[in-house]
């Protein structure tokens, strides 16, 4: 029989979870959010940072503020108020039919039945809604029971917890967060995983650029195995002979 594999503790992680919790105090919520709150706001958020995401979910809610008139709106309406989202048109399309499959599932526009589910049914009910990944539903589940332990990790949030060392090298996007969970404490639950995975996501947008990273900034920078390399002298174009460009070293001084 294979003994499956193990991975060591990651100490650095609360003191991780410490720091983007420090620098992104969570804002007091003017209601009590709800995992269907989650789930549109993770369809509209896939494939925009999370500060533009924030403003197109509070721009279509303040259109439609019940989930009975997100329901019932017609798709060109809702797509008028996703200015600037990705793939406006087939997520204004999905809106009011996953909302009527829920409706048909629970009986009422609500989620609240995802918590007498196992994690693995209630995983495969949200993504045989449109559009609903993976990753969207990981973070539904996050808000559908505290004991959960899921973990949502999009092609954002992987950028740092690559840099960090966080996954095996070379590991696919699906395998990061069964991998940061074995790496995790054992006490961690629901919260600290939310809230390790919407750090990594403003981590992401503020500093872990793709081609320019702002090391120099990051609190997470001492922690950062990466931190050193970007931090390196860039280079600069100083002539271009034979058609090519060659580079020399920034220096100073």
């Amino acid at each position: 029989m294979q003994t499956p594999l193990t991975f060591a503790i990651d100490n650095r992680l609360p003191e991780i979870l410490e720091r983007v919790g420090q620098l992104f105090p969570q804002r007091k919520a003017r209601r009590q959010l709800s995992a269907m709150d989650q789930l549109i706001y993770g369809l509209i958020a896939h494939g925009l940072p999370a500060s533009v995401a924030m403003a197109s979910y509070r721009r279509l809610r303040m259109a439609f503020p019940s989930l009975a008139d997100l329901k019932r709106a017609r798709p060109g309406a809702l797509q008028a108020e996703l200015i600037g989202v990705p793939a406006a048109a087939l997520k204004a399309a999905a809106i009011p039919e996953l909302l009527a499959t829920i409706e048909e599932a629970f009986g009422q526009l609500t989620l609240d039945g995802l918590e007498r589910m196992e994690t693995e049914q209630a995983h495969r009910f949200l993504t045989s809604l449109p559009r609903i990944t993976d990753e969207i539903a990981a973070s539904v589940l996050s808000f559908a029971g505290q004991e959960r332990t899921v973990l949502s990790v999009d092609k954002d949030a992987a950028r740092p917890l690559r840099r960090l060392g966080l996954c095996e090298p070379g590991a696919p996007l699906s395998a990061l967060p069964r991998q940061l969970i074995e790496r995790s404490p054992v006490e961690w639950r629901s919260e600290e995983f939310a809230g390790l995975s919407q750090g990594m996501l403003r981590v992401a947008d503020r500093f872990c650029h793709q081609a320019k990273p702002d090391c120099a900034n990051c609190p997470l920078r001492s922690l950062c195995p990466s931190a050193e390399e970007y931090a390196q002298p860039s280079a600069t174009v100083v002539s271009f002979p034979f058609g090519k460009a060659t580079q020399r070293a920034r220096t100073s001084g």
